[in-house]
């Protein structure tokens, strides 16, 4: 995402970058969106990248409609993770998603959650974002299976 340009609305152009998160998006069931807390918002990598999703506004499935959206936030402090954690839900929700019943915050306080490897260490961890993954995908497939009928 630090590669992506800084969204203009003015601006038809995309990058190569831009494009393939765009279509991407496009063609997913699902999505999970992360991101820092920063000063209880999210960090304006992410909200950029967020921003780019006005580029769906014209289609059959409008931004992220009917999809089902993950969130994960990480902030040194509860605070900050649950004041993200809920900007981050208003953002699916004016974007026409819906968000998974779990979303996931990682207190980073003094904590130390992942490896050098960027595998997890904290069992609670790996469960909670395993639940969060799964709630995504169910919620996909069901929609899939509801449009087949």
């Amino acid at each position: 995402m630090a590669a992506l340009p800084s969204y203009s609305p003015e601006c038809d152009e995309r990058t190569d970058a831009q494009r393939e998160l765009i279509e991407a998006v496009r063609q997913a069931d699902g999505v999970i969106f992360a991101s820092p807390g920063y000063h209880g918002g999210v960090s304006g990598l992410v909200k950029n990248a967020i921003d780019l999703l006005e580029d769906l506004r014209g289609d059959e499935r409008v931004y992220i409609d009917g999809r089902a959206v993950g969130c994960i936030v990480t902030a040194a402090g509860w605070q900050g993770c649950n004041t993200t954690l809920a900007a981050m839900r208003a953002i699916v929700h004016a974007l026409r998603g819906w968000p998974t019943p779990l979303g996931v915050t990682l207190n980073t306080a003094g904590t130390k959650l992942f490896g050098a490897e960027g595998e997890c260490t904290n069992d609670a961890v790996e469960q909670s974002l395993r639940l969060l993954a799964d709630q995504v995908l169910d919620f996909a497939q069901h929609r899939r299976l509801a449009k087949e009928v």
